[in-house]
């Protein structure tokens, strides 16, 4: 074998509307690890009365379903502390090594895994190639129920120790994504001897794992408690951005669960909350100029869109939904429904996910542009007509172009944006009503197709998004546009493992979906970070992966 040494952005699944998000679990009930020295039995109630600055408080908005990365829905920052990957994505966008350094065979059916030899999970427990065997044997077993595995670990048959360091995954066939999967939290290593000692239920409760911290307490609702991992080194991450050679500077850390945004906000403005993931766009303007706050930008890599139910009526007709992307016009829905905190998106892919082609970006703009005049043609062209002159459409058996519209609860500007195009649709003719759905169910209706239209977002930091979302027979149902050339492009993209073959495929599968339109892409938020800066500092971001790196932080 040929050692490779690959670069490449990083493919940061996000799992949102590509897997749905679990409800989150109410209640307060407490969980504690039985193992770790520093248990607590703090409430909700007494959450902020921590000495002041001796602990990193992370405003956090959901309550996750599990920590268990093979198992949960959600995928985040409260895992990605706790599993260090076998390999990373530095800041640079190169894959460098973490646990271990990686080679690829010349055929791409073989990575070979090199551990770093001495490495321990929190607690202390030696990591060797034994347990990354466990550990990826479990992802893949059918009975983890993983809903991830599919994507990250693709078609790997088997996973093989060679020695005490060495660890291969045999591919049935090239996987393009592979590599750069392999940095994702997912794919991080944890030691068989804990999993086996506190079970499954333990585990995803209080996960002990070889990332640079590890949870304590958790309290359902309410916060999650992590500790500093002493054995975690810099040489699992070296990214040339950090400067710690040794674990994270600040001991404890807390993710605060506050789901309320004004409640969020006010929090990290008395100073109780001192990171926000992610600043609600109603309050950008309110914290940007404030002394007190850092805010660090990027782009997500997370496309907003209309989705249509290419199977049901009237969206089953082509001319149809290409005469609604021609009647959408992104600027006020930037300006108006996002406050301006976005960037118009035309193809399927953004310019923060790999494989993105500002060729194809461009031949979509070209192809739809804001044109309500082409669109009523193109409607007309259907068979769509205001038959009785009351400004909505009708069909030729005098059918009203009345259509549903589904919003999830799970997106805070979605109804603002709906709106916008509820009176966008209206110029060409087109009555939407707007129905508003529990985000808990919102991907498990659309999946069985009962929706006409709806308004939603997936994201990933790669192409192979577009596998997971429009494969006929293996990717989720949301538009039901299944073609067989579609499919074809797809499985090249994803057994392809030279980039610039691999291109050429990503480009084919975006022309088909945008000369077929089973959806109008709509924008991608800009996101914002930010935190005290008179509480903490050294904060850094992985703008590729867009994680926050608390390795070099320091409490005021």
């Amino acid at each position: 074998m040929k050692r490779k040494k690959v670069f490449s952005f990083v493919l940061l699944f996000v799992l949102v509307a590509a897997v749905v998000a679990a409800g989150c679990i109410g209640g307060e009930t407490t969980t504690q690890s039985p193992t770790s020295p520093t248990e607590t039995t703090e409430t909700e109630t007494t959450q902020t009365s921590a000495p002041k600055h001796e602990m990193l408080v992370i405003g956090y908005t959901r309550d996750p379903d599990t920590l268990d990365v093979h198992k949960s829905t959600w995928i985040d920052i409260t895992t990605s502390i706790v599993f260090a990957p076998l390999i990373n994505l530095g800041t640079n966008g190169e894959i460098i090594p973490g646990l271990a350094e990686s080679e690829v065979s010349e055929d791409g059916k073989v990575i070979t895994f090199h551990l770093r030899k001495g490495i321990k999970d929190a607690l202390g427990n030696p990591i060797t190639a034994e347990d990354v065997k466990f550990d990826f044997d479990r992802y893949k077993n059918p009975k983890t129920k993983s809903p991830s595995v599919g994507l990250y670990l693709g078609p790997v048959e088997e996973v093989k120790v060679i020695d005490d360091y060495t660890v291969q995954l045999i591919y049935k066939e090239p996987y393009g994504p592979a590599l750069t999967f392999a940095t994702m939290q997912s794919m991080g290593v944890f030691s068989k001897e804990y999993f086996e000692s506190v079970g499954e239920v333990e585990f995803g409760q209080h996960p002990v794992a070889t990332g640079p911290y590890y949870v304590t307490k958790w309290v359902r609702g309410a916060y999650i408690d992590y500790e500093r991992n002493p054995y975690y080194k810099r040489e699992y991450n070296p990214d040339p951005t950090l400067t710690n050679p040794g674990p994270p500077y600040i001991e404890n850390v807390r993710f605060r669960i506050i789901k309320e945004p004004f409640t969020m906000i006010s929090e990290f403005e008395k100073g109780n909350v001192h990171v926000l993931l992610d600043v609600p766009t109603e309050y950008y303007k309110q914290l940007k100029d404030n002394p007190h706050v850092t805010m660090i930008p990027f782009l997500e890599y997370v496309l907003h869109y209309i989705g249509f139910n290419c199977q049901k009526y009237p969206f089953n007709d082509t001319r149809v939904r290409q005469a609604i992307n021609m009647a959408i016009n992104r600027d006020p829905i930037v300006e108006y429904g996002v406050d301006g905190l976005a960037v118009p998106i035309h193809g399927p892919l953004v310019p923060t996910m790999m494989g993105y082609s500002q060729k194809m970006e461009d031949y979509a703009k070209q192809k739809y542009p804001y044109d309500p005049e082409k669109a009523k043609e193109l409607l007309a062209e259907a068979g769509w007509k205001d038959r009785d002159g009351d400004g909505i459409l009708e069909d030729s058996q005098g059918r009203k172009f009345e259509v549903e519209m589904w919003v999830s609860t799970g997106e805070p500007e979605a109804q603002k944006v709906a709106q916008i195009i509820q009176d966008q649709l209206k110029q060409v003719g087109i009555k939407v009503n707007i129905r508003i759905v529990e985000e808990s169910s919102f991907t498990d209706l659309v999946s069985q197709g009962k929706h006409q239209m709806y308004l939603l977002r997936y994201g990933l930091m790669d192409a192979q998004i577009l596998f997971y979302m429009f494969h006929s027979t293996k990717g989720v149902k949301r538009m039901f546009f299944y073609r067989s050339d579609l499919d074809e492009a797809l499985e090249k993209m994803g057994t392809t493992v030279d980039p610039t073959e691999r291109e050429k495929y990503i480009e084919e599968a975006e022309k088909i979906l945008t000369d077929g339109a089973p959806m109008v892409p709509l924008y991608a938020r800009k996101v914002f970070i930010a935190y005290r800066n008179d509480i903490v500092e050294g904060i850094k971001v992985n703008s590729y992966t867009q994680g926050i790196y608390l390795d070099d932080a320091k409490l005021k």
